[in-house]
């Protein structure tokens, strides 16, 4: 009920679903009365998105999630495994394509690949779901897979899981599959603006990992707007995507703190 009650909820609040909604208010308030609201609302929303598209504002919500963790300045003599976080699939594209596609998260893979050709003798483990089997959609492990083994990894170096469809569920399913043992050493890949929840729930997990951040987004605020507008919009709703995650986590009690730290 949590994951579908969070899908719903995101779809109005994001910031485009937000113009979306103010844009049918406003319809509705010229077809109907009072139209001196609609106007109003109009004009605000026109200025607030103005707003989004020349400030920086979606790096400055930004970089305080990225900033968050760093990269340690060593990491241990040997590593048990390397966790990698589902995200930069296209589960529904790849279906569609009939081979493995890649969003813009990316990163998270190559840097797997780069840590284990350091480490040779850890395991690679992923978890992400989100499959569609009647619809030929194939879960997020099956395209890191198909990706990995194109790549050069071993299949028998993979340990896969592919049944969760969010971040606690990552967690939760991973501890349960692995057993991770005290004195052992796990390193965790992601995007850096998802490592503070990440590494919360890991932490709530009583499960102590190194995080290993990838894939920024987020530039020292400018004075002129970012060229691609798309992209600074797409900023922003990355940014509070994952603020909203953070609260709605520590609200329901996944992580023990609203901004998990190191």
């Amino acid at each position: 009920m949590f994951f579908f009650l969070s899908k719903l909820i995101w779809f109005f609040i994001q910031p485009l679903g937000l113009v979306l909604l103010a844009l049918l208010l406003a319809a509705a308030g010229f077809l109907y009365r009072p139209r001196r609201l609609a106007r109003r609302l109009v004009i605000a929303l026109t200025l607030a998105f103005a707003a989004v598209c020349l400030l920086p504002v979606g790096d400055l919500v930004m970089l305080p999630l990225e900033n968050r963790f760093q990269k340690p300045e060593r990491l241990p003599a040997t590593l048990e495994g390397i966790i990698v976080l589902g995200g930069p699939e296209q589960p529904t594209l790849s279906g569609a394509r009939g081979e493995p596609m890649l969003g813009g998260a990316a990163e998270r893979l190559f840097a797997a690949l780069d840590l284990a050709r350091r480490f040779p003798e850890a395991q690679v483990v992923f978890s992400g779901g989100l499959g569609d089997p009647w619809n030929g959609v194939p879960p997020q492990s099956d395209i890191f897979r198909d990706t990995m083994l194109m790549a050069g990894l071993p299949e028998q170096r993979m340990v896969l899981e592919g049944q969760a469809r969010n971040t606690d569920e990552n967690v939760l399913l991973l501890k349960q599959m692995l057993q991770p043992q005290p004195g052992q050493n796990w390193v965790v890949v992601t995007s850096a603006y998802h490592m503070p929840r990440s590494m919360g729930l890991f932490a709530k997990a009583g499960w102590k990992v190194v995080p290993w951040p990838v894939d920024y987004r987020g530039l020292p605020p400018m004075l002129l707007p970012r060229p691609d507008l798309v992209e600074q919009v797409e900023v922003l709703n990355i940014a509070v995507h994952e603020w909203i995650g953070l609260v709605a986590y520590w609200a329901t009690g996944r992580i023990d703190t609203l901004f998990p730290g190191p």
